[in-house]
């Protein structure tokens, strides 16, 4: 996939996120120093410095990066693997916030732990990640089946936890924070009921596209999963089982 395709679907999901909602339940104070890890296009890094925050965007994708930058000049933005970070990268820092990041990490507590001792005292960090991305229904039994194995298959591998949602708050607490609230954010593209939209249609199709470890898995039997996928998000019954959860923790 061209690096501006990636960029360009970011772009447009931006519309079906609630950002705002999120970062009101989020403990963010004026002049505070806080962390974008795994900033992405900058959508969030962007309403955090309008919050009044000194904000750090971080993500490895240079790419990401450089349309962040054009979004909002100002803000620093580094190339930095989020999984290295140590209180040496960027000093302590009184936020942490982390969105569709914690998954590609299935041995999670590890990475929370790290991200943990950057915090000053009194910090707080702020984590969302989906859980179940493809719990959506009306399925065929034998479509719906492949799903587990498929989440197996990408944890164990050390890929992808498609089920990350539910280990945040335990992951933090594991990492000696206190988790002050965890609650479910509202997402017309990830988790909705009934027929999606065409416009959604169209992201999830880019998305099935670009999930080359569901491909593999599957092999010749994509084509039928993807079409049965997208006549389930299309239909008038169709509902899910996934949530974006938001946890926030303060240090201790």
């Amino acid at each position: 996939m061209p690096p501006s395709a990636l960029a360009d679907q970011y772009e447009r999901q931006d519309r079906w996120r609630r950002w705002d909602e999120a970062l009101s339940r989020v403990p963010i104070t004026p002049d505070q120093r806080v962390l974008d890890l795994g900033c992405g296009v900058g959508h969030v890094t962007a309403r955090l410095a309008r919050l009044g925050a000194r904000v750090t965007g971080v993500d490895l994708d240079q790419d990401l990066l450089d349309v962040a930058r054009a979004r909002c000049p100002g803000v620093r933005f580094e190339r930095t693997d989020v999984s290295s970070l140590t209180p040496a990268t960027f000093g302590t820092v009184d936020g942490i916030w982390s969105s569709f990041v914690a998954a590609y990490f299935p041995d999670l507590d590890p990475l929370v732990a790290a991200w943990s001792r950057c915090l000053a005292p009194g910090g707080w960090c702020a984590l969302v990640e989906m859980e179940d991305l493809l719990g959506h229904r009306p399925l065929a039994p034998e479509l719906a089946a492949e799903i587990p194995r498929f989440y197996d298959s990408a944890r164990l591998a050390g890929r992808y936890d498609f089920l990350s949602g539910a280990r945040l708050a335990q992951a933090a607490r594991r990492a000696g924070l206190r988790v002050v609230s965890e609650s479910v954010l509202p997402d017309d593209e990830l988790s909705f009921d009934g027929p999606a939209d065409p416009d959604v249609l169209t992201a999830w199709r880019l998305r099935l596209a670009r999930m080359g470890g569901l491909q593999a898995f599957l092999g010749p039997r994509f084509p039928a999963f993807e079409r049965g996928f997208l006549e389930a998000l299309a239909s008038p019954e169709h509902r899910t089982s996934t949530r974006v959860v938001l946890v926030v923790a303060t240090t201790a």
